[in-house]
């Protein structure tokens, strides 16, 4: 099940040259800090696929482990 914008059509991938529905929105600003190519960086969102989302996570691992021990 994809995200649904405001018009009621369903999202669609931020990533440049994916055309995948959007399952999770996430910071622009991280997923650009991630190294993914993101096509449209206006938005303040962006949408990730099941698979682009699992690869942020791949690189954003390190990061978030840090971030959580800082805590």
């Amino acid at each position: 099940m994809g995200m649904v914008d405001r018009t009621g059509g369903a999202r669609r991938c931020s990533v440049a040259g994916c055309d995948g529905d959007a399952e999770r929105s996430l910071s622009m600003k991280k997923v650009k800090d991630s190294g993914l190519d993101i096509g449209d960086d206006s938005a303040r969102k962006a949408g990730l696929c099941k698979e682009h989302y699992k690869e942020y996570k791949k690189l954003t691992k390190t990061d978030r482990v840090l971030e959580s021990i800082g805590r």
